[in-house]
């Protein structure tokens, strides 16, 4: 009786901790259409977008290379940053899409730039605020472009 007691509590235990932390620290999916609520020309941010600050999240997009990342292997090229833009052909050149529908991205480990060619889920912490972007970048992209999303990026895969 005493051992079945024990194993009741663990496992409320287990079951009460996991139900706190593992909705804290559950990724969000987030599309386009919830981040063009942010109202860029006034800053008035929902309710929607200020729960999702701080938190993981994971978006679909194309990435925009800002500048190379030399890595330890010299024969190929890796990006750190990037601006994710949620259409294929979203340059940031002429004209930019507007603050609310670009993500600066910022990642903790270079990524092949081959697998940014393509469409990406990038998944990370969501930062709002007003980033401002000029230059150009390695890649001979010119760019001035502002964007009130920063996500610091630990994972980026192929979109499928």
């Amino acid at each position: 009786m005493k051992n079945i007691f024990l194993v009741f509590i663990c496992f409320s235990l287990y079951t009460n901790v996991s139900f706190v932390f593992g909705s804290e620290f559950e990724t969000k999916f987030v599309t386009w259409s919830d981040l063009r609520k942010l109202n860029y020309k006034t800053g008035k941010i929902p309710e929607s977008i200020k729960q999702l600050i701080g938190k993981p999240v994971k978006i679909p997009g194309y990435a925009v290379p800002l500048e190379e990342y030399e890595g330890e292997d010299e024969g190929f090229e890796y990006v750190k940053e990037f601006l994710l833009v949620p259409t294929y052909g979203a340059c940031i050149h002429v004209p930019p899409p507007p603050p609310n529908q670009v993500i600066h991205v910022i990642l903790e480990k270079p990524e092949h730039f081959e697998k940014l060619l393509y469409a990406v889920w990038v998944t990370g912490i969501l930062e709002v605020g007003e980033y401002f972007i000029e230059g150009s970048s390695d890649f001979g992209q010119v760019y001035d472009t502002e964007t009130t999303y920063l996500i610091r990026g630990f994972k980026v895969v192929e979109y499928h």
